[in-house]
C-alpha cells in the first residue's frame, strides 16, 4: 500500500436488523504499518475472510459505544484470532478501547470464552493469555497515535440515556477520515470534523404514517439523524466527498431512497454515496471509492 494513503475498508454498515447485505457497523483503518478496526459489528469476521483478511490480522479494536450492532462481532474476532493458523494467527491477546464499561466487556468476554479456551489449552493449541481482551478507556480525544496514524475521539449525541458515545476523525500524512457512528445533529461534531476528506454519516428516516402508528418506531429515529439534519451536517462541514452509512429506513413501509435523497439536498447540493458493505476507500492525493467485487466462481 501507498505509505502516504489512509485505506479505509467497510466491513459492515448496517444497523441491528439482521440483513446478508449489511453487517453491523465496523470499520478497518490501514495507515502505513498500522491497523486498527473501529467497532466489531455482527458478521466482521465473516466480512474479513470475504476480503481474504486473516482474523488475526487486527490487535486493536477501538468501540465507539455500546449498542449490540457495534460489538456484537469482538467475541468472534477474540476467539477465532487465537487458532494458530494461516487465516487467525493473532500471537496476543486483544486490545480494546471503549467508553466507560469497558472492562465489563472484558470481564464478560474472559468467562464466555473459558469453555473453548480450556479445550484449546488442554490441547496445546493456544496460550490462554492470547484469549484476553485487554481493555482500555477513553473519553474524547486523541485513542490513537502510533506509526503517524491519529484517531480522536468525538463525543456525540446518540440519546439522553446513553451518556457516551462517539464518532471519529482519523488522520494520517494530511489525509482525513471522519466517521459520525450513531449520533442526533451534533454541533461538537461539525466542529471537529471540517476539512475532512471523506465524511461518512449515518442516518435514519420513517414516513409520517409509520411514525403515528408504530410508537416504537420514534424511539429509534429519536437515537439518530435526520436526512435533513445530515445536509445541513455536510453543509457546514464540506467535506471532499459525503457518504451515508447505518441507513435506519424503518419498516413496516421504509421510506424510500429518493425521499430521503430529496430531503438531504434541501439542505446539501453536493455528490453523495450511498455506503455499502466491503467498500473500500482510498484517501490520497485522489479519493477513490471501490465496491466489492465477487471472485469469479
Amino acid at each position: 500500500m501507498n505509505d502516504d494513503v489512509l485505506k479505509v475498508t467497510l466491513l459492515g454498515t448496517g444497523i441491528p436488523n439482521p440483513s446478508i447485505y449489511a453487517f453491523g457497523t465496523s470499520t478497518l483503518i490501514e495507515a502505513g504499518d498500522e491497523k486498527v478496526m473501529i467497532d466489531c459489528g455482527r458478521g466482521a469476521v465473516i466480512r474479513m475472510s470475504q476480503l481474504g483478511i486473516p482474523v488475526g490480522y487486527v490487535d486493536t479494536v477501538i468501540l465507539s459505544h455500546y449498542h449490540s450492532d457495534h460489538y456484537a462481532g469482538i467475541f468472534d474476532l477474540l476467539m477465532s484470532g487465537t487458532i494458530p493458523q494461516g487465516w487467525a494467527g493473532r500471537g496476543g491477546p486483544l486490545t480494546v478501547y471503549g467508553p466507560e464499561g469497558i472492562e465489563d466487556l472484558a470481564e464478560g468476554a474472559w468467562q464466555a470464552s473459558r469453555p473453548d479456551r480450556n479445550i484449546r489449552v488442554n490441547d496445546n493449541e493456544i496460550d490462554p493469555e492470547h484469549m484476553r481482551m485487554i481493555p482500555h478507556v477513553y473519553t474524547e480525544g486523541v485513542v490513537y497515535d502510533r506509526g503517524g496514524l491519529v484517531i480522536r475521539a468525538i463525543l456525540v449525541d446518540h440519546g439522553d440515556n446513553i451518556p457516551s458515545a462517539y464518532g471519529f476523525r482519523v488522520e494520517y500524512k494530511g489525509r482525513v477520515f471522519v466517521h459520525s457512528h450513531d449520533t442526533r445533529y451534533n454541533e461538537n461534531l461539525i466542529a471537529q470534523s471540517k476539512g475532512a476528506d471523506v465524511f461518512i454519516h449515518e442516518i435514519a428516516a420513517a414516513r409520517d404514517t409509520t411514525l403515528a402508528n408504530y410508537p416504537k418506531v420514534k424511539v429509534a429515529i429519536d437515537h439518530h439523524a435526520s436526512p435533513t439534519d445530515v445536509g445541513r451536517v455536510f453543509a457546514q462541514t464540506k467535506p471532499r466527498l459525503a457518504m451515508l452509512t447505518h441507513l435506519a429506513l424503518l419498516p413496516p413501509d421504509p421510506l424510500p431512497m429518493d425521499d430521503l435523497l430529496s430531503d438531504l439536498a434541501a439542505e446539501y447540493d453536493g455528490i453523495v454515496l450511498v455506503a455499502e458493505d466491503l467498500m473500500t476507500i482510498r484517501i490520497g492525493a485522489n479519493i477513490s471509492v471501490e465496491p466489492y467485487r465477487h471472485p469469479a466462481r
